[in-house]
């Protein structure tokens, strides 16, 4: 099965240039875990101690407010989730789910910190990445914000 979710990580994007072996070394250095469909792998507020490649299936960042919960986004395969609040060192901003059965690679804190510094390509290919979520979430949060200064003109 290593070598399936080894040719898998490959064909991702964040990975264009990794040999098998290369992906296989990325297995190594972590845990393959499945989860069920609902599962939640990471809460809000807990200590960010892992990472994971969502290797299949699909996960749903979510937060949750007034007894509901709030889709924040979803992920699809080659994706990394938790990173962040790691490099950061701080809690989880929002709680992790299955929306699917689903496959991850996950890395502890410290096994991910060590795949950074050993390639610095990933290093800057996963950094570049994280950049684009917060540059998309200031944009969105900005436009929320305008939508609701239009609505507030417009009811007063």
């Amino acid at each position: 099965m290593s070598d399936n979710y080894a040719e898998l990580i490959t064909g991702f994007p964040l990975f264009d240039g990794f040999t098998t072996d290369g992906a296989k070394r990325l297995l190594k250095s972590g845990e393959v875990k499945e989860y069920a469909t609902d599962e939640v792998l990471m809460k809000e507020g807990d200590k960010a101690d892992f990472v994971v490649l969502l290797l299949t299936g699909g996960l749903e960042v979510f937060v949750s407010r007034s007894g509901s919960d709030v889709v924040l986004t979803e992920t699809k395969p080659g994706t990394i989730t938790g990173e962040l609040a790691v490099l950061c060192g701080i809690p989880r901003s929002a709680s992790v789910r299955a929306q699917a059965p689903s496959v991850v690679v996950r890395w502890s804190e410290e096994a991910f910190r060590t795949l950074l510094l050993r390639d610095p390509h990933l290093s800057q290919r996963i950094f570049s990445q994280i950049l684009r979520t917060l540059v998309d979430k200031e944009r969105a949060l900005i436009d929320s914000l305008i939508t609701a200064q239009r609505v507030n003109t417009f009811a007063n």
